[in-house]
């Protein structure tokens, strides 16, 4: 015991014994555990194998029905304009993790202010950002644009280290009576804002916008990053959306009432403290809706490392939430039994399905141990859920291109599309791996924020362009503004992590 409980101490801190204990643990101990079973009763390699199997087929299944209502239901009828008389005042709450960001958040912020399609003085910007150390150059030029920029005011959330401080620490400022959050890397597109009302002003409380890549061109990752948010965004959301009227805030483009944002409040201890929000949200009752046509930009990973610790986040951040909330969705009585059992699904059917599917190759190992010869190709179900698994991809791909937003489509050409449908099946393994290496480090507990290092979108020449406005400027009056032009600060509570 003292050996093992050695190994889990150096586990916590150690990324590279992480990967070699979810390596040995779900693939190389199932695989001697296998054979040895295998070597006495044969037959149980071949159930593992339709075991394995049979978890494909059910998430193809499941994202076609996605898919397919996504594609059927393609022009979504908007909600009517809000009604006569409601004229809500919107503030954009951008969170900034400053050491990481510097170099992109004038942009986003210039962006924000002057292409967002708002009446004058209902619209204010409202940056809030954490640093470890005073940047005096970067906060100057902060405060500067705030001064001369009538519906900016600037932040620093003081004693934050996490996105939900900073969240929390902004929100007794929010002065709209809609909250949109969005990260430091996020342009909105013109009319973003007017469509999110409308699904507000129908009775929805949070309204999940479109998140699209706008720095594709950088390289291979950055393409097919492009391509799965198409897939993301495109099918799965709006499809999970029309089949069950749900969704989930993403962390960024999604648009809250702002009491019932302050009401829930974020909680800084969840790596995604979107998806617990989320949770929080829909068991109290709550509406959320995703909407595709309310289009945000934002700069996808431009390398493996930014990669992998960008999902490494994700997938442990989901597997607490499914720790945390799981007991709380059976036993809701807010939810509709349907509801109900569609999230119990997402919730522990998502966790459970990237340790299975992996199996796949414990079950080959297992074989190879014992000498079996692998009759799957003359198997007819083996043969049939293979030819689903990878025509799924296929669908999902061209599905995605169908009802594609104009920028991905215009950026990535349907060739890009095509590579996504050729490599969505290792591509797909290597987010299970993430997956299954974000769960032992869960369990080791290490909780530590990973950062998403955050580049300027350049072209291949490695000059920095400059995102060029997709409407005039609106020219606005001066307005009055609870907080003077100079950063408030806001003390909050015990440091966890740093912002991404």
């Amino acid at each position: 015991m003292r050996l093992i409980s050695a190994i889990l101490d150096r586990a916590r801190h150690q990324v590279g014994l992480q990967l070699l204990l979810s390596a040995l643990v779900c693939l190389v101990g199932p695989a001697i555990l296998l054979a040895a079973v295998g070597a006495l009763e044969s037959s149980v390699l071949g159930w593992a194998l339709y075991l394995v199997a049979t978890a494909y087929l059910l998430t193809c299944l499941l994202m076609l029905v996605e898919a397919n209502l996504a594609v059927r239901r393609r022009a979504r009828p908007l909600p009517p304009p809000a009604r006569d008389g409601w004229d809500p005042t919107v503030t954009l709450l951008v969170v900034a993790y400053l050491p990481n960001e510097a170099d992109i958040i004038e942009e986003t912020l210039h962006h924000l202010c002057h292409d967002v399609e708002m009446p004058d003085g209902r619209l204010q910007v409202l940056l809030a950002y954490n640093t470890p150390n005073a940047m005096p150059e970067v906060e100057a030029r902060l405060h500067e644009l705030a001064a001369r920029t009538p519906q900016l005011d600037v932040l620093r959330v003081h004693g934050s280290t996490s996105k939900g401080e900073n969240i929390m620490g902004a929100l007794p400022h929010a002065r709209g009576e809609v909250t949109a959050i969005l990260d430091s890397d996020h342009h909105l597109q013109g009319d973003a804002a007017q469509l999110a009302l409308r699904w507000i002003d129908a009775g929805y409380d949070v309204v999940q916008g479109r998140c699209v890549i706008r720095n594709s061109d950088r390289n291979l990752l950055t393409r097919i990053v492009a391509a799965e948010f198409e897939v993301i965004y495109g099918i799965a959301h709006t499809g999970r959306s029309l089949l069950t009227d749900t969704a989930i805030f993403g962390g960024a483009n999604g648009w809250w009432r702002t009491d019932v944002l302050r009401q829930l409040g974020v909680d800084h201890r969840m790596l995604t403290e979107d998806i617990d929000v989320s949770m929080r949200a829909l068991l109290s009752g709550r509406r959320i809706v995703h909407e595709r046509q309310v289009i945000s930009t934002e700069l996808a990973p431009t390398t493996f490392a930014a990669w992998w610790r960008q999902r490494t986040r994700w997938a442990q951040g989901w597997f607490q939430v499914t720790l945390r909330h799981t007991p709380d969705v059976k036993a809701s009585r807010v939810m509709s039994p349907w509801v109900r059992f569609y999230w119990l699904v997402m919730l522990v059917w998502r966790e459970m399905f990237p340790v299975i599917s992996l199996q796949v190759f414990t079950v080959l190992i297992a074989q190879a141990i014992i000498g079996l010869p692998f009759h799957g190709i003359r198997d007819p179900f083996l043969i049939g859920t293979t030819l689903v698994t990878v025509l799924s991809g296929a669908v999902l791909g061209a599905a995605a291109w169908h009802v594609g937003s104009a920028r991905g489509r215009q950026d990535l050409g349907l060739r890009w599309f095509i590579a996504y449908c050729l490599l969505s099946v290792p591509y797909t393994v290597l987010r299970n791996t993430v997956a299954q290496a974000a769960m032992v480090r869960e369990i080791v507990g290490d909780r530590r924020w990973m950062v998403t290092r955050r580049d300027p979108q350049t072209p291949r020449d490695g000059r920095r362009r400059r995102q060029q406005p997709t409407r005039p400027p609106v020219a606005r009056p001066q307005v009055s503004r609870a907080q003077a032009a100079a950063p408030a600060t806001v003390k909050t509570s015990t440091p966890t992590a740093e912002t991404a």
